[in-house]
């Protein structure tokens, strides 16, 4: 690379001594020997030169070739030449014009989404009321409501969810917490879902406290217990805790429809239902994919199992102490 670089220069230098040796043939009256001696030195002293310059701008070029991210502009060595100099003060400028449309970026996007979580919040107001009109009502007409009312909710928290998800370790904040008070409250949002449908809960929680974000582990519970209850009828959903090599491991198991295995390796797709069961046509297919995006945020494991006609069981394994450190601290 250096010498592609530099091979003006070196064919310029050839060309110089060149000339010198052809003046040395040309005329008889100046000695051989002087003119090696003089192209000898013109070398020697081109070879030190050609190495020193080189030597010192050797570490910047390395690191410049291996820059991959316009932020790692900063951790660059200073430059050693003029030409160096110059690549860098034009490389300071662009990362200055890319963190000023960075911050615009950010700031309309922090518009967007506070008036949009001032929009959903609006709307948690007339929802609030609705659900107090629909408990007044009986019968058939109260549950077909209360399931539009319950999947109008699902999908305000989605929408609510999806424009926090690319700020969301900005949003993280972790705690210790207890298990069961988040599960129940997901429970509790699907009472009406659970007594149409006759599903029960088996609870056993060994263990109960973990570090967490309870705003988005209770979003990510939402949607598996959700799913479940939803795919389930007239059995019980079994939700268990457990340590496994220092981490703790929630696992969520059902009865009911499962999935193909078709579909498996897909139901974490944005925007992905079904491939086959129509009946799925209403439905989103963003819950899970935001559930294992936030996951995957917080250094957690989501993993399903399940065959077509038996059940499902999902497991969430959250990160042991010294990784939830390292997500803490980032």
């Amino acid at each position: 690379m250096y010498l592609k670089q530099h091979l003006p220069w070196w064919l310029l230098f050839i060309l110089f001594n060149g000339m010198i040796l052809l003046l040395g043939l040309l005329d008889a009256a100046i000695p051989d020997l002087s003119l090696l001696y003089i192209v000898t030195i013109n070398s020697v002293l081109l070879v030190i030169f050609a190495a020193w310059q080189y030597a010192r701008g050797r570490q910047y070029k390395r690191e410049l070739l291996s820059l991959e991210k316009v932020e790692d502009i900063d951790t660059l060595p200073l430059p050693v030449t003029a030409e160096q100099q110059a690549i860098h003060e034009r490389l300071i400028r662009v990362k200055r014009s890319h963190d000023e449309r960075l911050d615009a970026e950010s700031g309309r996007t922090k518009e967007s989404l506070d008036g949009l979580t001032r929009w959903i919040h609006d709307m948690k107001m007339p929802m609030t009321t609705m659900n107090l009109l629909i408990d007044d009502l009986e019968g058939r007409e109260k549950a077909k409501l209360a399931n539009e009312w319950q999947r109008l909710d699902g999908m305000l928290n989605e929408m609510l969810y999806m424009k926090r998800l690319p700020n969301i370790r900005n949003d993280l904040y972790f705690e210790s917490v207890e298990i069961e008070p988040l599960v129940r409250r997901s429970i509790q949002k699907v009472r009406r879902l659970c007594m149409e449908k006759g599903v029960g809960f088996d609870i056993d929680l060994a263990v109960q406290e973990v570090e967490t974000d309870v705003k988005w582990l209770t979003f990510i519970l939402d949607q598996i217990i959700t799913n479940s209850v939803k795919y389930t009828d007239d059995d019980d959903v079994r939700i268990s805790s457990a340590m496994e090599d220092d981490r703790l491991v929630l696992t969520v198991t059902d009865h009911g429809r499962g999935i193909r295995s078709e579909d498996l390796p897909r139901i974490f797709e944005a925007g992905f239902t079904s491939t086959s069961d129509h009946e799925d046509a209403q439905a989103t297919g963003m819950g899970l994919y935001l559930a294992q995006e936030a996951a995957t945020a917080m250094n957690m494991k989501i993993e399903v199992d399940s065959e077509y006609g038996e059940g499902t069981r999902v497991v969430i394994i959250f990160p042991g102490r010294n990784t939830f450190h390292r997500v803490k601290t980032m």
